[in-house]
């Protein structure tokens, strides 16, 4: 547990401080720049990363501090020069203008904290008492596989550039692929600071980002709709409430971890902090060049996090601020406009990359509805969080019933934006789990093919509006008990709104107790031994200590996942993940006809090419229609490597085998030529 303690202090640090210095030096506040870091964090790392990669220079400690260097002397330009021809001058403040006072900062700043201790003792006790292997368990789920070759790959190699992950997806080939891998890129930092190795950093840094994202960007969110009404320090409460509440929610982030889906789910959770940031650059345009950085950083770690951040601020300037402008409406738009024109610049390799392999990924094609559902229970699952994994765990009213006050309060205060948003979401995931048809399904299934139409990952979507809701909720509770009480003399006082926060997050507290089982089974879910076990985790060290094994590559079936020896052993398998860009064709003929090796000479000859010398066998492979004989007419690509464990093949020795895995060994005749 102290391993995990540290990786999760030393990820705080790295997110934070780089952001916050650099915010602080842009003309953020103090407290704006803390909680804005995430994205400016991500947003530098996503550009430098990819410049790096242009120029051949690694990614590593000593080069993000550069960065962070680089950034901070760059933002100080942009204040002078903004502040001298007058574009950025200091928004006038009244000297009697109300702030945020220490109490009120400090019960902040306990919500976020109680939130982040909430979801890191969820998540990783969890593991480590009911898994095999603890730290070091290995996540069935596709997903995690390639977020673990990701972090070990930019660490041993320093290429951490989003355009270049091609040459890990595809030994041979190396054909391009793009992947926002800015999480990648900052949890790789964490090898030399925490001595941890992959697995154990990937189960760790995974909860741990979403720790600090969540309740910082749900508090950040909960804060901005108060003070529409209310001032600094009873606004506080709603941001410090939300922040804590946001761990109780079983889909924030316990589904997602469960999915291993944590970049897409960062970049969607640092969507309200962005997109509080944009909006606010509308009345104080020195926020201009962060909230255009916060962008990028939002759609660097995942694109869907940047379609969360359009539709908030979208909704939120139609409804709200083009009937009231802040200082006219062709200069609010004007102002968005020069953001989002920056924004644009700074995200420009993500749309590079992502037009380059849009012919591969067809977003709004993949489904994932429900048979047998209807309208009514797709409704009430997307508006009640009823996504896979919680059976009949829901609805949980304890956090639904102050969702639905926060709800009243958001129409009552004409925060319509927010409200719209969070019932343009509901809409979407609808949609996802049941078809409601016509131009309005259409409309909503390109917006959810963002996230793949799946109904967990819009669920996650939802269940962050509905958290902020839930704070503002509670709040409101808080400040209605305060000003209930303090009509009695005796319990007047500065303090009075601070303990009633105070008892608000005990509470709360509680509720994380409660849900503390049933959050970490479901957090913890697909992590059993059905196809990468203790039998392959063995077998894969037993081969890294054989002669040649780590200067030659491991023919591997990527349909089993044995990919898996990369991050755990650092071996080189021929297949890194469970799918390959731009197969070539000599992988192909080798893949489906290992058998014939000693037996085909052309087979042999590309044995010697791929510098083959050991074949990895470990079955069943992950999807149905991948295991068994071939039959296409069925639908049943079968396993190529079927024939190979019936009957070997002439150039092949076996080596290993233990339970359901077998290692071979090319002889030597076939590794030399025949000669």
């Amino acid at each position: 547990m102290l391993l995990a303690a540290w990786v999760t202090v030393v990820t705080a640090v790295i997110l934070i401080v780089p952001g916050a210095l650099v915010g602080r030096r842009m003309a953020l506040p103090w407290p704006v720049a803390v909680a804005a870091a995430a994205p400016l964090t991500f947003g530098m790392v996503g550009v430098f990363t990819v410049l790096y990669g242009v120029v051949g220079i690694p990614w590593n400690l000593l080069t993000a501090l550069l960065m962070v260097l680089v950034c901070w002397f760059t933002a100080w330009g942009w204040d002078i020069v903004g502040r001298r021809i007058g574009l950025l001058a200091p928004t006038p403040v009244e000297d009697d203008a109300p702030r945020l006072g220490r109490p009120a900062l400090l019960m902040l700043i306990a919500g976020v904290l109680l939130g982040a201790v909430i979801i890191v003792l969820t998540s990783i006790r969890r593991l480590m008492g009911t898994t095999f292997l603890g730290l070091n368990n290995i996540s069935q789920v596709w997903d995690a596989l390639w977020h673990a070759d990701a972090l070990q790959w930019i660490h041993q190699t320093g290429d951490a550039s989003a355009l270049h992950m091609g040459d890990l997806m595809n030994y041979d080939t190396h054909g391009f692929n793009y992947y926002p891998n800015t999480w990648h890129a900052l949890g790789s930092l964490l090898y030399p600071l925490t001595g941890a190795d992959t697995v154990e950093l990937f189960n760790v840094y995974s909860p741990a980002v979403l720790a600090f994202t969540l309740p910082i960007s749900v508090g950040a969110a909960a804060y901005w709709l108060g003070r529409t009404r209310l001032a600094p320090d009873q606004a506080a409460v709603f941001a410090a409430v939300g922040a804590a509440i946001t761990a109780v929610f079983p889909s924030l982030p316990y589904v997602e971890l469960a999915f291993t889906s944590v970049p897409n789910a960062v970049g969607v959770s640092l969507a309200p902090v962005t997109a509080v940031l944009v909006a606010t650059a509308i009345g104080d345009r020195r926020r201009i060049l962060p909230a255009a950085l916060a962008i990028a950083g939002t759609a660097a770690t995942h694109p869907s996090g940047l379609v969360v951040v359009a539709v908030i601020v979208g909704l939120w300037w139609l409804l709200q601020r083009l009937p009231n402008p802040v200082r006219g409406r062709l200069a609010d738009v004007a102002t968005l406009a020069v953001t989002g024109v920056v924004a644009l610049v700074l995200i420009s390799p993500v749309i590079i990359g992502t037009l380059k392999i849009s012919e591969n990924n067809e977003l709004a094609g993949f489904e994932f509805r429900d048979d047998q559902a209807n309208l009514a229970t797709a409704l009430t699952r997307a508006t009640f969080q009823g996504t896979e994994l919680l059976g009949h765990q829901y609805p949980l009213l304890y956090l639904l019933i102050p969702a639905a006050i926060g709800f009243g309060w958001l129409i009552w205060s004409r925060n319509w934006g927010i409200a719209a948003a969070w019932l343009v979401f509901i809409a979407t995931t609808t949609n996802a789990i049941y078809e409601i048809g016509g131009p309005v399904s259409r409309v909503l299934g390109t917006l959810g093919g963002y996230f793949y139409n799946s109904p967990h990952r819009l669920t996650f979507v939802v269940s962050i509006f509905t958290a902020i809701a839930a704070g503002i909720g509670v709040g409101v509770l808080v400040l209605g008990a305060v000003r209930l009480v303090g009509r009695t003399d005796r319990v007047r006082g500065p303090l009075l709104l601070p303990a009633a926060t105070l008892v608000a997050l005990l509470f709360v507290m509680g509720a994380g107790a409660v849900r503390y089982a049933d959050n970490g089974a479901i957090a913890t879910q697909y992590r059993s031994e059905a196809r990468i076990g203790l039998e392959d985790v063995a077998a894969y060290k037993w081969l890294a200590q054989q002669p040649g094994a780590q200067d030659t590559v491991i023919l591997n079936n990527l349909d089993q996942g044995s990919g898996w020896m990369y991050p755990v052993a650092d071996l080189t398998p021929l297949f890194p993940f469970y799918r390959a860009n731009d197969f070539s064709q000599r992988q192909a003929d080798l893949y489906w006809n290992v058998g014939d090796i000693g037996r085909d000479p052309a087979i042999d000859q590309t044995v010697r090419d791929l510098n083959i010398r050991y074949v990895f066998d470990s079955p069943p492979s992950y999807w149905w229609f991948q295991n068994g004989p071939q039959n296409l007419a069925e639908g049943v690509f079968g396993d190529p490597f079927l024939t190979l464990r019936d009957a070997g093949a002439p150039g092949l020795r076996e080596i290993y085998r233990q339970g359901d895995v077998t290692i071979f060994e090319v002889t030597e005749d076939v590794r030399n030529g025949g000669n």
